[in-house]
């Protein structure tokens, strides 16, 4: 789709303007009170194509968009052009999605980074006081701490005594999430919650037993998935009536899948050691033929090419050979 001219050449004429570096840099000096501004490096500005910005605000809409580096980082700036005569309470609103789609365009070219910080700019000339707050978010004032950045809550870090303290839904199952890749542990700790287990309403109860039972469901053999699915669909239906007993049940088949898993490792351990006595045995026999082939003066290439050992190899047996011959 054609670009149409924004259809007011006050607008227009400052786009033109500052498509020009030096005029851009200064505006930003001149106008933005920030330690950091001083610090852009005016040589790496780059005007961007804003073409990527939906069709629908191309008619209504002047902007320009600037990358710049600082330090280690890209900053983009994102200058909104505002001609009208009155301010326009849905500023924030635009701009946000204006700098959504800036930063839809950089994961689409640069998946695997962090999104790069965006510095909106209303350039404003109507007759009337701008009244709009600038915050494009609601009570930024109590969580500017908080916005974008995540905060995490990483349960392998999370303290059992803390978790136990508490014991309702969510910190038993955090509690075992904790062990769930150690039977023995596992078990341990579903012993320890299970009183308290007992004690949940019985719409928590069916949620806690159908996650156990998906915790279970991957571990066991294939004959008792079927089952297992059936019991899910029993407990949403009817809930648990006996919940020791269950317990006890998963406990018996994390203790069997565990039990049958060590065993199967123990087979692979003692096949994994044979191929790996039969390769160390091969390995030994062609360091012989190669010592061989350089005490009767052959060179690395020869011997490359006759045994297929690589030339790297033999070069290191060779020195080896040299140092004790």
């Amino acid at each position: 789709m054609q670009q149409k001219v924004p259809h007011n050449q006050y607008d227009l004429t400052f786009k033109r303007l500052f498509q020009f570096k030096e005029v851009f840099i200064n505006f930003l000096r001149s106008n933005i009170n920030r330690e950091w501004v001083n610090r852009i490096d005016a040589e790496s500005l780059e005007f961007v194509d804003r073409s990527f910005i939906k069709d629908e605000f191309v008619e209504k809409e002047a902007d320009v968009i600037y990358r710049a580096r600082l330090e280690d980082t890209d900053i983009y700036f994102y200058v909104l052009i505002e001609p009208q005569s009155t301010a326009d309470k849905s500023m924030p609103r635009r701009l946000f999605e204006y700098m959504s789609l800036v930063w839809k365009r950089h994961m689409e070219e640069k998946a695997d980074e962090l999104l790069p910080p965006i510095v909106p700019i209303v350039l404003y000339n109507g007759r009337s006081s701008w009244s709009i707050p600038t915050q494009i978010f609601k009570g930024f004032d109590i969580f500017k701490d908080d916005m974008f950045n995540y905060i995490l809550v990483d349960v392998n870090r999370l303290d059992d005594e803390r978790l136990k303290s508490r014991l309702d839904l969510l910190s038993i199952i955090l509690y075992l999430e904790k062990s769930r890749r150690n039977a023995e542990e596992f078990i341990e700790k579903l012993r320890e919650v299970s009183e308290y287990v007992c004690k949940l309403p019985q719409s928590q109860l069916k949620v806690f037993c159908s996650w156990l039972l998906r915790i279970v469901k991957p571990r066991v053999r294939d004959e008792m998935k079927s089952r297992i699915d059936e019991l899910l669909e029993k407990i949403e239906a009817e809930g648990v009536e006996d919940v020791g007993e269950f317990i006890f049940n998963v406990q018996q088949l994390i203790q069997e899948y565990y039990k049958e898993a060590e065993e199967k490792g123990k087979e692979k351990g003692y096949e994994e050691g044979i191929q790996e006595g039969i390769q160390k045995g091969i390995q030994r026999k062609e360091e012989e033929i190669v010592r061989r082939l350089i005490q009767k003066g052959f060179d690395d290439n020869f011997i490359a090419e006759a045994t297929g050992v690589e030339i790297e190899r033999i070069k290191k047996i060779r020195e080896e050979y040299t140092k004790y011959s």
